[in-house]
């Protein structure tokens, strides 16, 4: 026969409600905890990606063979290890050995051979004494030149007196001038001597001028 009807307001106790069919109540097993990747799932399909996983350290596994390994390796194999392992020392040795030698050649002295030195032969030349050879200078009539001024002032005044041309009065007072103070007295006395076989001066003209030129006429 059914049961009572539960009175309103009043919520039946989970387990308690009996079975219709008359069976008795079973309980209730608690839910079970999620794990880790239950979670990691579960954020996977909330967040729409995989959970990343931490960074951490991580144990490291020791590389070194174990005893069962190296029982594992065949004689065959053992001598080729040791022989390539001899073969190294080998050539570390040698090659200690070379790095030695270039040390010791290295740290031995160089012998330097010195050249022979040729001795300088130094020529010694006599100083000779030039010697100073006094020549005389010619020594010839001329006119004075200290008196220059003084020769030009007479021979102008000369001329206006006695007539020479004014033409010519110019040209004869410089020659005869520069013959008879660089050349000679002769050189002058020859000139005018042309300028009277020209016409230009007469004989007393040409005296007069003569007559000057030995007043003015000093010997160096």
């Amino acid at each position: 026969m059914p049961g009572p009807p539960p009175a309103i307001g009043i919520k039946p106790e989970p387990g308690s409600i009996p079975d219709e069919a008359g069976q008795a109540p079973q309980e209730v097993s608690p839910e079970p905890i999620p794990t880790e990747d239950e979670e990691s799932v579960v954020e996977s399909q909330i967040l729409g990606g995989p959970k990343r996983k931490s960074i951490g350290l991580q144990p490291i596994t020791d590389a070194r063979p174990t005893e069962t390994q190296v029982q594992s390796i065949s004689p065959k194999a053992q001598e080729l290890i040791e022989e390539s392992r001899h073969k190294a020392s080998q050539s570390e040795e040698e090659s200690d050995g070379e790095s030695d030698e270039t040390e010791e050649e290295n740290e031995k002295p160089v012998v330097v051979i010195p050249r022979p030195v040729t001795p300088v032969v130094v020529v010694t030349r006599k100083f000779r004494r030039r010697r100073r050879i006094f020549q005389a200078a010619n020594r010839a009539k001329r006119l004075d030149r200290s008196r220059h001024m003084e020769y030009k002032y007479e021979v102008r005044g000369l001329m206006d007196e006695i007539g020479i041309l004014d033409e010519h009065r110019s040209n004869i007072l410089g020659s005869i001038w520069a013959k008879g103070e660089r050349q000679t007295v002769s050189d002058a006395k020859e000139y005018l001597e042309g300028k009277l076989s020209e016409g230009i001066i007469t004989e007393d003209q040409l005296s007069r001028l003569c007559a000057v030129i030995d007043d003015y006429t000093i010997r160096r």
